[in-house]
């Protein structure tokens, strides 16, 4: 800013602001502190709207020149200009001008912002959107925190848009080579307007250099090149060993086989205690005061053994019930670790330091569920891929840092 006179006058409003708080008597700390907070905030904003107006009216001769065709635009006059800042809304006056030879018409102030709410603006609305359990109370967080109000419907729609934004531009961290890297994938259901409940899927690949992850509403075959899409762009084909750690589910199986076929697929043994643990269920019951006993003995055993060994043991102590029904749920339990024997060798992937544990992909799929899966909520099917897009890069922390954010 080249304009003295605007420096001093800032100086001298804030100077007399100070004077007037410790004029102030009789204030308790809380009032103290509200008012220096309301009262500094609108100094700021007072300042911020003068050095953008300074920085709009040293730009008025650069602007005349069109941005899409370099010809001289018309003057058309000085309008005010409303943009929406952290501070507060700043109404700034400027030239608006109208280029003859493409008819591009535009603001001075478009070269500061384009929009009508800032950069640092738009940021803190889509990560209050994102972050929060709803776009209601990200209204009320904008409004408390921020002293900026900023409707519902606002933060929904700069979410969405800025949801689409990363859709289309993917934040990851590029794997560097040779290094060890962790996929999992899973789903959980999102209510959609007009089609029930659908599954989200979800993927995340974590690496020494970070991590990627991504959630789509479609179905296996179109998700499993989103995916890949995703992995070939962190740069997968250079990684060193890949552990791909899932649940049992067939589309999974199939998607970890064909795309990533020198990848070691892991069995989550979360996922395959719940399997012993439901035989535990059936046999005794629910609340048979054994049945925890008898589910926790064989979890530990599988960890221990393997699924190979542990169904051996299973198909022989089937033959010591009495009941005709037992016989039958342990035999389900053996053949269904049977099947999966190949993928459910825990003692050797713990021995070499593989992981057995699906966690983070699990805390993924809850941080969708919490953002998507609210009381009442249901979503259009267009709105469920790029609020997911933001949610993954929350809870992947992947969010855009300030740098990013001032190099967009």
């Amino acid at each position: 800013m080249n304009n003295r006179k605007d420096v001093e006058l800032i100086v001298t409003d804030f100077e007399q602001w100070v004077k007037s708080l410790a004029a102030a008597g009789g204030l308790s700390a809380r009032e103290l502190e509200e008012r220096v907070r309301d009262e500094g905030r609108q100094v700021l904003c007072g300042v911020l709207r003068t050095l953008m107006q300074s920085w709009v009216g040293a730009r008025t001769e650069a602007a005349r020149v069109c941005p899409h065709c370099t010809a001289r635009r018309r003057h058309r006059g000085d309008r005010p200009r409303k943009l929406l800042t952290t501070l507060g809304e700043v109404e700034l006056s400027g030239v608006y001008w109208k280029c003859e030879a493409c008819g591009l018409a535009g603001h001075t102030m478009d070269a500061l912002c384009g929009d009508w709410m800032s950069g640092p603006m738009t940021a803190a609305v889509t990560l209050m959107g994102t972050a929060l359990s709803s776009f209601a109370k990200a209204e009320l967080v904008s409004e408390r925190v921020l002293g900026v109000k900023v409707d519902e419907q606002t933060i929904r729609r700069t979410c969405l848009r800025e949801g689409r934004a990363a859709l289309r531009e993917p934040v990851a961290e590029v794997i560097e080579e040779g290094a060890g890297v962790t996929v999992s994938c899973d789903g959980t259901m999102v209510n959609v307007r007009g089609e029930n409940w659908r599954e989200l899927r979800a993927f995340r690949v974590d690496h020494t250099a970070g991590g990627v992850g991504g959630a789509r509403l479609e179905n296996a075959q179109r998700f499993r090149g989103t995916m890949m899409a995703a992995l070939g762009q962190a740069g997968v084909g250079k990684a060193g060993e890949v552990i791909a750690v899932t649940d049992a589910a067939v589309w999974i199986e199939h998607l970890v086989r064909d795309e990533l076929p020198g990848a070691h697929h892991v069995v989550d043994f979360y996922h395959a205690a719940v399997h012993v643990h439901r035989a535990g269920e059936l046999i005794y019951g629910v609340h048979h005061p054994f049945t925890r006993k008898w589910s926790r003995y064989f979890s530990r055993r599988l960890r221990r053994y393997g699924a190979a060994e542990l169904a051996r043991r299973l198909r022989r102590l089937s033959l010591h019930y009495t009941d005709r029904t037992h016989p039958r749920h342990v035999l389900d339990l053996a053949s269904f670790l049977e099947r999966h024997a190949h993928r459910m060798d825990y003692p050797a992937y713990e021995s070499r330091g593989w992981p057995i544990s699906s966690g983070p992909m699990e805390s993924f799929c809850k941080q969708l569920g919490l953002r998507l899966k609210g009381p009442g909520m249901r979503w259009r099917a267009d709105s469920v891929d790029p609020m997911a897009a933001l949610v993954s890069r929350w809870s992947l922390n992947n969010w855009p840092t300030k740098s990013q954010e001032k190099a967009a």
